[in-house]
């Protein structure tokens, strides 16, 4: 018994050093992928660059329909994304453009950042589906990348924590490119939305807006 005895002593002293030589690593703790983009109906943003102005104008279920508007406050464009908590996609694009009336992604492209932890990627397959006059289809693939986080500073305000995320669209059709083509990067903050852009059609940053009940700047 007393050798019974000592044996356990010794096991438990042999474990506690272990465990005090071990150290122990944390992935960065879940993010909360529907805070990225909050789209309450109302919200409202400004943006230098070719995004504009855009507010989100409707809500059915978790579909969020957001309306791009022009200098004189015409609608030129609608787009519909699909909403949780534990995501954010890209349904759909409707332009007032002949010929590109609709652009639709089955299933919805994701749209914000998934991980706070850099270098993280990301691969995801979808078809794009037009409305033309031969309902084209293609298949696309998108490679996402968390590249940083960062703290910005914009005529909006001082935002911490963005998330920077890499987007890569490649059209697997031979000789025919998708509507959303090439490279861009967007820097997302949470409760807020994007407050960054880069993409192929230009660049910009946040320049006022009001989500949620709250004003920036």
């Amino acid at each position: 018994m007393k050798r019974m005895g000592f044996s356990c002593a010794v096991s438990a002293c042999l474990i506690l050093i272990i465990a005090g030589c071990i150290q122990k690593v944390e992935r960065p703790a879940a993010i909360e992928p529907g805070r990225y983009f909050p789209l309450h109906v109302g919200d409202d943003y400004y943006y230098s660059g070719p995004v504009g102005h855009f507010a989100v104008v409707d809500a059915i279920g978790d579909l969020r329909t957001v309306a791009y508007f022009d200098s004189s406050g015409v609608i030129t464009h609608r787009e519909d994304y699909v909403k949780s908590d534990s995501r954010i996609g890209l349904k759909s694009m409707m332009y007032r453009v002949p010929g590109h009336a609709y652009i639709g992604f089955e299933p919805a492209l994701p749209f914000v950042p998934w991980s706070n932890l850099i270098g993280d990627t990301l691969l995801f397959s979808s078809t794009e589906i037009r409305g033309d006059s031969n309902f084209t289809h293609l298949r696309i693939m998108v490679e996402y990348k968390i590249t940083a986080i960062e703290t910005l500073v914009t005529m909006a305000g001082t935002f911490e924590d963005c998330i920077k995320i890499g987007m890569t669209y490649r059209t697997l059709e031979n000789g025919v490119g998708n509507k959303l083509d090439g490279q861009s990067t967007w820097w997302f903050t949470r409760d807020v939305g994007f407050v960054r852009y880069e993409t192929p059609e230009g660049v910009g940053e946040l320049l006022r807006a009001d989500v949620d009940g709250r004003s920036y700047p």
